[in-house]
């Protein structure tokens, strides 16, 4: 399946990009697209946004669909989706 992501903030601001697209297996959940997000982009990213030794983002970092309330990690993803990837200490 194919995810579109939306960077934003200090995500956006430390990876360099508004937004790429990832393939996707069948079946993939929040967690999943957040790790793939992290691979490829955490080493633009400081310590405490990402750490590449548990592989994972702190957990302020969630992803969320337009007009929808942050996805929890096991919620599924659909293909064609469009999401952001957002700190839950955005202001604005």
């Amino acid at each position: 399946m194919r995810v579109t992501v939306r960077l934003t903030g200090i995500i956006r601001h430390h990876a360099g990009v508004k937004e790429k697209t990832y393939e996707l297996p069948e079946g993939a959940v929040a967690a999943d697209l957040l790790h793939r997000v992290g691979e490829d982009l955490g080493h633009r990213m400081p310590r405490q946004l990402w750490d590449a030794d548990e592989g994972r983002f702190h957990p302020i970092i969630k992803v969320s669909r337009r007009g929808t309330p942050f996805l929890e990690d096991g919620d599924p993803l659909r293909d064609g989706d469009e999401v952001y990837v957002i700190s839950r200490m955005a202001g604005g």
